[in-house]
């Protein structure tokens, strides 16, 4: 017999320090009594657990309200800065890094290509330990710095173009490398000693948007990421929905035509092995596009000729644009979410892609939510997975309904 989950009389004074640090993230310096007012919680649940964050530091005094006749009341804020998580947004060949404060400012960036040259002797494992080394390299440095400037370093969060499974965080299906099977968040929970975060790329954009962009406010909203695969990150009831093996959300296995059942390949899907950046640069090759610099083209410089007029460009984004369509319309249909977001590596999504998205689904499916490019632009993935970390060292609880 399955029994109901149960919460405990700590899990329950998680949740509610977690509503109100929330509350004083999101409205700034506030009373007591506005904290109440937004958390409903009662006088002395909100003056024990405002004692408590008080005494740990995570929150502090910020002065004291406008006298209105009676006794000014203390505000309390948010205590975001000194205290900082490192990030790290594997997109292509590169790992991204940055150390990133509480309040989500990012304080420092480093990065590092993890691009690696094979050996005619090498296999695999010689491949998947010297990226990994990189990694953690890139990791060690950002701490370094963050102690020699006096900030505390509390989590690390990682932000990975696959799947992520499994209380050790393993890693699969991540197109252009051969991690699968890799312990990723055990490997370095091991190494730091720090609490660790692997989430995947889209999974990331859809938590940040959420908390710190177009998604505040928002109880259910999807994203898609576009790099060189193509997968999309859902929230519902303010919460990620991971699905029952991690895979929810791999919208770059979608199906796309009846030919697609008799097509299998190791690494992608049958969508974003469609659209994804290195399908694009290799249609672009056997269409002779070649890029204003002499250099290897892009999936940049394609849509940036598409919309400068190159014919040839235009037809290969016309048929991005169509099947970025397709999948938005599967999802919206499915979920019925109050937002969609596109973020992608590569390509402005703001000005052109939304648009033509629009006008293609109009008329097609019930509803067309509102549809947006990524608030927090390139450092939208960045930026996710650092907050997913900061709930991590916060030890932030959330009601799931």
């Amino acid at each position: 017999m399955q029994h109901q989950p149960t919460a405990t009389t700590r899990t329950l004074a998680l949740v509610n320090q977690t509503s109100i640090l929330e509350a004083l993230k999101a409205g700034g310096p506030l009373s007591r009594q506005q904290i109440r007012a937004r958390t409903g919680l009662s006088p002395a649940t909100v003056n024990r657990l405002t004692a408590a964050l008080v005494a740990e530091g995570s929150i502090a005094e910020a002065g004291r309200e406008p006298s209105t006749g009676g006794r000014p009341s203390v505000l309390l804020r948010y205590v975001g800065h000194g205290r900082a998580v490192i990030a790290v947004h594997i997109h292509g060949d590169d790992a991204s890094g940055a150390l990133v404060d509480f309040e989500g400012m990012v304080i420092e960036r480093r990065g590092v290509t993890l691009r690696y040259e094979a050996k005619p002797d090498d296999d695999v494992a010689d491949s998947t330990e010297s990226q990994l080394a990189l990694l953690t390299g890139l990791i060690d440095e950002l701490r370094s710095s963050a102690e020699l400037n006096g900030t505390l370093t509390e989590a690390v969060g990682i932000a990975v173009p696959g799947i992520v499974c499994g209380a050790d965080g393993t890693v699969s299906r991540m197109p252009g490398y051969a991690w699968d099977g890799v312990a990723l968040r055990r490997r370095l929970r091991e190494h730091t000693g720090l609490p660790v975060v692997v989430e995947n790329d889209a999974n990331s954009l859809a938590f940040g948007e959420l908390h710190r962009g177009h998604g505040v406010g928002c109880a259910s909203l999807v994203s898609l990421y576009l790099d060189r695969g193509f997968g999309a990150g859902i929230i519902t009831n303010a919460q990620l929905h991971r699905g029952t093996r991690a895979e929810a959300g791999e919208v770059g296995y979608l199906l796309m035509d009846r030919g697609a059942l008799d097509r299998s390949d190791e690494h992608y899907g049958d969508l974003e092995a469609r659209i994804g950046s290195a399908a694009l640069i290799r249609r672009a090759r056997e269409a002779g596009i070649v890029p204003p610099e002499a250099r290897a083209i892009t999936a940049e410089d394609i849509f940036t000729m598409a919309a400068e007029g190159d014919a040839a460009a235009r037809e290969i984004a016309d048929d991005v644009i169509d099947m970025l369509a397709i999948a938005i319309g599967s999802l919206v249909v499915l979920i019925d979410p109050e937002l969609v977001v596109i973020g992608s590596s590569f390509v402005e999504t703001s000005e052109t892609i939304i648009p033509a998205i629009v006008r293609r689904l109009t008329g097609s499916i019930i509803s067309v939510p509102m549809i947006r490019g990524a608030a927090l632009g390139a450092d939208a993935v960045l930026v996710g997975v650092s907050e997913l970390a900061v709930v991590e060292a916060s030890n932030f609880a959330y009601l799931v309904f």
